[in-house]
């Protein structure tokens, strides 16, 4: 049991495999897409949660499950995907 946690493979967990450019520039047009089409094709309501706020919360949940999930090979490409939904979310809303 021990040797299964000290056999943790550091450099793979945090060193991104993939470009974080290229993760910034997925993750913005993923969100400037799905906002647009939300904003216009979907019948607007008037609640206390916009869809802007839906749209975040599944995407970075589905950001989230791929870094947990290896799809990513690194926290950091995670990490990074998600802060870029973020930063959209605070910009545009």
């Amino acid at each position: 049991m021990l040797d299964a946690i000290a056999r943790v493979e550091w450099a793979e967990l945090f060193v991104p495999t993939h470009s974080i450019a290229e993760m910034v520039v997925r993750g913005s047009l993923m969100y400037l897409a799905l906002f647009v089409i939300f904003r216009f094709m979907v019948g607007r309501q008037s609640s206390a949660v916009g869809i802007a706020d839906i749209l975040v919360i599944v995407i970075i949940a589905d950001a989230a499950q791929n870094a947990f999930a290896k799809e990513y090979k690194s926290v950091t490409e995670g990490v990074t995907l998600v802060l870029t939904i973020v930063l959209w979310d605070f910009t545009l809303d």
